[in-house]
């Protein structure tokens, strides 16, 4: 089932259990209200009928003929049916209506203690209920009867249904607004999704160009804006591996070309006894060349599980980068670096995996000498945060430097600049990949500064015993 028709039932169903319940509510409500108004009604007539009867007494007898015609002038003036009854609840003849259904003694007790009753009968003579209403007189302080009045339910009813009708139009009217308002917000929240499924297919089929128009800022807005990014990063991706692909392909040729000529040359004999160690020497760094190559690849597929083999001891960071430093003495000699070290103290004692500690400072070095001219100058430094309890490592040159966008992409896996093709053949645009993926595996953090013609500098955090 489609999630529009799934919104618009389930908001459907709360519309019309809420209005059900609604309907029940105010209907008994209007009926409660109706009723207990008309008895405020019926209790103030009984009770002026009651103070007339008591006007018209003399020693607790009643003038009929006078309390009669009283009576009538009020019953002209009112829908009421009215009956007056002595203590024993026996009718006086007072000629005006006389309903003999009213006559129940249970509910009339109360009136001999003075209290006003009010209840419900079916009159006999019409078998039509009625609300009756019956208010003491006294004579002597003694309640000497008490006048009944009697108001028709049907009227009432009638009341009441009018009362029904116009609610229900009412409701009527307000879920058909409601309903057009339910449609129009589950079409404007379903169209969007039907869309991102749309393009997550096409995306699914190779169509990376594929992207979302949205205006809102609401949460469907900002996830039309979450799946364009993601659409952007997946076609990045695709572009840097069809990069990776074009230039590992590069690089693996070119050490193959090589020793497969230099083979050739040795079989036929080009090459002369005296000059076999030389190019003995050029297979030999281009069989290591193609072995560092692959050993990258494989550290680029362990990335993943890279926090998971993360095994963390105590050591002297600075111990590290001394050894790392004089790994580079060769390198750094042919082409006339000077690299120096500035330590925070003579000894600084970390905790992390001091293999993968040693490759992150091997990997900067070995791209800091990649970027520095001749006659440059690298400098390894490290300095302590006492507050973070954190050891920083900068490794700087003064070398190329880089511009926004790379120093932007320099960390994305099978990266490699257009300098580092144009001076470092040898590179898989791994290296600082690899360093980032081991600083995230230790949940620690790297930043890069760079400036063109100035040179780059990167600072990663190690955590200080």
């Amino acid at each position: 089932m489609r999630i529009f028709v799934k919104q618009l039932l389930i908001f459907l169903t709360t519309l019309v259990l809420s209005f059900l319940l609604l309907a029940l509510v105010l209907t008994q409500g209007i009926r409660n209200f109706l009723t207990e108004q008309k008895i405020d009604e019926l209790t103030t007539l009984a009770a002026r009928i009651a103070a007339t009867v008591e006007n018209f007494s003399v020693f607790g007898l009643f003038n009929i003929q006078l309390l009669q015609t009283e009576l009538i002038n009020i019953y002209q003036y009112t829908d009421a049916a009215v009956i007056i009854i002595d203590n024993n609840f026996d009718l006086l003849p007072t000629d005006i209506r006389e309903f003999s259904g009213w006559i129940n003694p249970p509910e009339l007790m109360p009136l001999l203690n003075g209290q006003t009753v009010a209840f419900f009968a079916q009159e006999t003579s019409d078998n039509m209920p009625y609300l009756i209403v019956g208010h003491p007189f006294w004579f002597n302080e003694e309640v000497a009867g008490a006048a009944l009045v009697g108001f028709s339910m049907e009227a009432l009813e009638a009341a009441i249904s009018e009362m029904y009708r116009i609610t229900t139009i009412a409701l009527l009217g307000t879920g058909l607004f409601a309903f057009i308002l339910i449609y129009v917000s589950s079409r404007a929240i379903s169209r969007p999704l039907q869309q991102m499924s749309k393009a997550a297919t096409e995306i699914a089929s190779g169509d990376l160009d594929k992207r979302l128009p949205y205006k809102s800022r609401d949460e469907v807005g900002q996830l039309a804006k979450q799946f364009n990014r993601m659409a952007e990063s997946l076609q990045e991706q695709e572009r840097i591996r069809r990069e990776f692909i074009a230039n590992i392909s590069h690089d693996i040729r070119s050490p193959l070309t090589s020793i497969r000529g230099f083979i050739t040359a040795f079989q036929d004999g080009t090459i002369s006894g005296e000059k076999q160690p030389h190019y003995l020497g050029i297979i030999l760094a281009e069989s290591e060349r193609l072995i560092k190559l692959s050993n990258n690849i494989l550290d680029i597929h362990r990335l993943q599980d890279a926090d998971s083999s993360i095994i963390k001891t105590e050591f002297d960071i600075n111990f590290v980068i001394r050894e790392t430093i004089l790994s580079f003495r060769g390198r750094a000699t042919d082409k006339q670096i000077m690299i120096q070290s500035h330590f925070a103290h003579s000894s600084d004692i970390v905790l992390a995996d001091e293999e993968k500690i040693r490759r992150i400072i091997y990997n900067l070095l070995d791209n800091a000498i990649k970027f520095t001219n001749e006659n440059g100058e690298i400098i390894v430094e490290t300095t302590v945060d006492n507050t973070n309890n954190k050891v920083l490592v900068s490794v700087a040159d003064n070398g190329q430097g880089m511009t926004k966008e790379e120093c932007r992409r320099v960390f994305d896996r099978f990266y490699k600049g257009d300098a580092s093709r144009n001076e470092d053949k040898s590179g898989s645009g791994l290296g600082l990949s690899i360093v980032q993926e081991f600083i995230r595996a230790h949940g620690e953090s790297i930043t890069l500064e760079s400036e063109i013609g100035v040179g780059s500098k990167f600072v990663f955090s190690v955590e200080k015993i």
